[in-house]
């Protein structure tokens, strides 16, 4: 496990870098950083003098940390940028601790929002030793990895993949992950399973993958499959959605990542439709919320550290041997986390 203080000091930096934080701004104090993160005030403490010891901010007793300088020296560190939509948030997986366990100290890991990277000219990419790209969604991405692809970036693509692009990428196993969740509501005896999701047309790969795991698992048991599709932004939406489910008779749901899940778990409750009693859930990520939310999400678990780690690797090796052939597609397994929103029928 990657310490804690890296953890901050990363995260102050990426901020700093990205001028959340200018020049002359006061960063969050080391009792407030603390409590912040759940650490010692010596743990964050050390974070801080991280960031001194990279002439990025100066310490004065009584005034605190202020930010002296928006980057870092060309010539420190070499530089990886690792491009992700929710930066700094690792309540939707936390790849930068298994990114820094193999970076270790060496690299200057930048984190950029997948809106900012595509701004960024050309000649600023190519100055980083290379690209650790999160595909937020394959049709919006499709111009800017092939740019990096004909200039020649180092680049590992992380959740999603191109077909026939070489372009290595690391991915979760989300067949698997359609097919254990699947497996679970069958073994407690349900057989109307409905696959719920908001991506249309299963246009997106990620969420392909994980019903085709779905259809996998009902086609064993020869039950008849059946796809929900739901606008959340639409209210009408979920008045026929609870439509579709009484008059289906519909047990069960498969929903295509946590976050949906919760939203529709919340939801229903106004409609008088109780989980796991009336509605089995499974959902997909096994993100922070879902072992808070009511009741406890059963989901699939996604290794997002083991994520981070085997991109970093695989990049690593790309840019220290130009002769290395990438493997296309590297697949990490997942796991089902059983909790309290599936009921076995009968019960």
């Amino acid at each position: 496990m990657e310490p804690k203080y890296k953890l901050i000091y990363q995260s102050l930096k990426d901020d700093i870098i990205n001028k959340k934080y200018s020049i002359g701004d006061k960063l969050p104090s080391e009792i407030q950083l603390a409590a912040d993160y759940q650490v010692s005030r010596i743990t964050s403490k050390r974070a801080l003098t991280e960031l001194e010891n990279d002439g990025l901010v100066t310490r004065q007793a009584g005034v605190g940390t202020i930010v002296q300088k928006a980057e870092l020296e060309s010539a420190q560190k070499k530089e990886i940028i690792f491009v992700i939509p929710f930066a700094n948030n690792n309540e939707f997986g936390d790849y930068t601790n298994g990114l820094l366990q193999v970076l270790g100290d060496k690299y200057q890991l930048t984190t950029i929002t997948n809106e900012v990277f595509r701004k960024l000219p050309i000649d600023r990419i190519k100055s980083a030793e290379g690209v650790i790209y999160y595909i937020e969604t394959l049709d919006n991405e499709i111009e800017t990895i092939t740019n990096l692809y004909l200039h020649n970036v180092p680049i590992v693509i992380l959740d999603k993949f191109f077909e026939d692009l070489p372009i290595p990428a690391v991915t979760s196993d989300n067949f698997n992950g359609g097919y254990l969740a699947t497996k679970e509501l069958l073994k407690n005896k349900h057989q109307n399973i409905s696959y719920l999701m908001v991506t249309p047309k299963l246009s997106e790969a990620s969420v392909r993958s994980r019903f085709f795991g779905y259809l996998s698992a009902l086609n064993e048991k020869q039950v008849v499959p059946s796809v929900l599709e739901i606008n959340l932004e639409q209210d009408e939406d979920l008045t026929i959605l609870v439509q579709q489910i009484k008059a289906n008779n519909i047990t069960a749901l498969v929903i295509e990542n946590d976050v949906v899940a919760i939203k529709i778990m919340n939801e229903l409750r106004d409609f008088d439709i109780k989980i796991p009693q009336d509605l089995s859930i499974v959902g997909f990520d096994n993100i922070q919320a879902s072992k808070l939310s009511y009741p406890a999400l059963t989901t699939i678990d996604q290794n997002f550290v083991s994520l981070g780690q085997h991109s970093a690797k695989i990049l690593l090796k790309i840019i220290n041997d130009p002769s290395y052939i990438a493997p296309e597609r590297t697949v990490i397994p997942v796991t089902l986390i059983k909790r309290q929103s599936i009921q076995k029928l009968g019960d």
